[in-house]
């Protein structure tokens, strides 16, 4: 059996000054103390609040706050601080049914040392919603599926289980896993209290009619996918 390889390691010269602390040499371990002020931050800004009646505060505003807090709290400020995740957005409105936003990577070379890298880019289009909640509750959503793509594409190691996966966006057994861990971390209301799925069903059924695998009814049960559900999604009969 294949030895498995050691997950790569972050460097300081990836990341924007004063996030490099929040990692232990070579390691993707967050201190208690940066996931202590992030939450800190998140329970005493106006800008987190999603409620209909905030009226003055802008969406793009609001997400790219959203984006730093989650990206401190789950990704190790991996992903703003690397400098290869860009966040943009689009005032034109999600058609019905249609993709609520355009996820796309380019080649860059890191004149660090010398290698082909990836800069991944997120734009996000208004999201439909009966009220203010609803469509930025959609689109952090989104962003936070992105963000776990994002993160794997960057930092997961390039055999085993850990780089299985049914689309070129990665979603494999490691996206189910951290997405999954993410919903319950979000929705936990000692934690965030928010309830954002990330369409985890929804991902694997698309990439399972386009790339079809076997799944275990245990594994399902693992990711809490109902499996007839999921077949019937797939377009399985």
């Amino acid at each position: 059996m294949e030895r498995h390889r050691k997950h790569r390691r972050v460097r300081d010269y990836n990341l924007h000054a004063g996030l490099a602390e929040i990692f232990t040499s070579g390691l993707h371990y967050p201190t208690y103390l940066a996931e202590k002020l992030a939450i800190h931050r998140f329970h005493g800004e106006r800008i987190f609040d999603l409620r209909p009646e905030v009226e003055d505060i802008p969406d793009s505003a609001v997400l790219t706050a959203y984006f730093q807090f989650f990206d401190e709290l789950f990704f190790f400020g991996s992903l703003g601080g690397s400098k290869r995740f860009i966040l943009k957005f689009d005032s034109r409105l999600a058609e019905e049914g249609g993709p609520r936003g355009k996820f796309s990577k380019r080649e860059v070379l890191n004149v660090q040392d010398g290698k082909q890298g990836q800069i991944f880019e997120l734009l996000i289009y208004r999201q439909r919603g009966e009220n203010r909640y609803y469509s930025l509750r959609a689109a952090l959503g989104f962003m936070l599926q992105v963000m776990c793509h994002t993160f794997l594409k960057l930092w997961q190691c390039r055999t085993g289980e850990c780089n299985e996966m049914w689309s070129e966006h990665g979603a494999g057994w490691a996206w189910q896993d951290m997405a999954l861990a993410i919903e319950d971390a979000v929705s936990d209301r000692h934690f965030v209290n928010l309830d954002i799925p990330l369409g985890r069903i929804e991902m694997l059924a698309d990439s399972l009619a386009v790339y079809p695998a076997f799944l275990k009814d245990e594994q399902l049960r693992k990711w809490r996918i109902d499996p007839k559900r999921l077949g019937k999604m797939a377009g399985r009969k």
